[in-house]
């Protein structure tokens, strides 16, 4: 069976641009592209006309995007894929057999700051494949492909796929290490430098830029090296990655997303 993107897919404009940015990618990787859509399960809807409208509007949703994006890159391999339940654990059920999921931005977590009224942000740490989570689309000029790095084997991972990224759309790779102080300043230098060690070489002609930001904590150096990024790259753990609750980094950055953001798995799963 041929490899599949996954994109999820709701009718509003940064769900579109998701699967805008998912279709490019699958077109490019020569992946098929499935656009997903989930229906709340029957007992959900006080009565059963509800339910039977519910799906009879997300058939049409699917079909309107499938002609959409189709007509945008007409040599697309694209099915569709109409479930049942939850959003966030179909999209965990389908990832099971893809190479990607893709999601749009939505609405930040409540007061408390749990994160999890999510569903891109439950997409990201339930998922068994990478996820990417899309923003709106911007006006603004875009380049450049940055990825964290704290010396962990899965800020290795992201490393290796931030480069394949970069390399593939022609973009600069900018690595970041943050810690704000000055405390281990020179142990830090060597955390940047190990992460690019091996790059040049199996990269041939890829442009090559460190940051190494000890005025701000990593989530807000990423958030700012990243702010006219065509991509940001993150591993899925580390020092604080999407599997780690409050206060994470992955969390922050996931939930105040600048531009595309790329979640790797765990260095164990892949």
């Amino acid at each position: 069976m041929k490899k599949q993107i996954l994109v999820g897919v709701d009718g509003s404009a940064v769900g579109s641009a998701g699967a805008d940015w998912a279709a490019e990618r699958a077109r490019d990787l020569g992946l098929q592209l499935n656009l997903v859509h989930a229906v709340p399960e029957p007992w959900a809807f006080p009565e059963k006309a509800l339910h039977e409208d519910a799906i009879a509007q997300a058939e049409d949703l699917l079909k309107g995007e499938a002609a959409r994006v189709g007509a945008l890159i007409p040599s697309l391999d694209l099915v569709t894929t109409l479930s049942s339940g939850e959003p966030a654990e179909t999209m965990r059920k389908l990832s099971a057999d893809a190479e990607m999921v893709v999601v749009g931005t939505d609405r930040r977590p409540d007061n408390h700051g749990e994160g999890f009224g999510s569903v891109s942000f439950q997409v990201a740490i339930i998922s068994h494949c990478a996820v990417a989570v899309v923003p709106a689309s911007s006006t603004h000029e875009s380049s450049g492909v940055v990825v964290g790095v704290d010396g962990s084997e899965d800020s290795c991972l992201a490393v290796v796929m931030a480069a394949d990224e970069a390399q593939r759309m022609g973009q600069e790779l900018v690595i970041v290490h943050a810690l704000a102080g000055p405390a281990g300043r020179e142990f830090d230098g060597r955390v940047l430098a190990a992460s690019a060690e091996g790059l040049p070489g199996k990269y041939p002609g890829l442009v090559i830029r460190q940051i190494l930001d000890l005025e701000h904590a990593p989530a807000a150096a990423l958030l700012g090296a990243s702010a006219h990024a065509r991509l940001l790259v993150l591993g899925c753990k580390g020092r604080g990655g999407a599997r780690v609750l409050v206060g994470s980094v992955a969390q922050h950055v996931l939930l105040n997303v600048q531009c595309p953001t790329l979640i790797t798995r765990p260095a164990s799963q892949a």
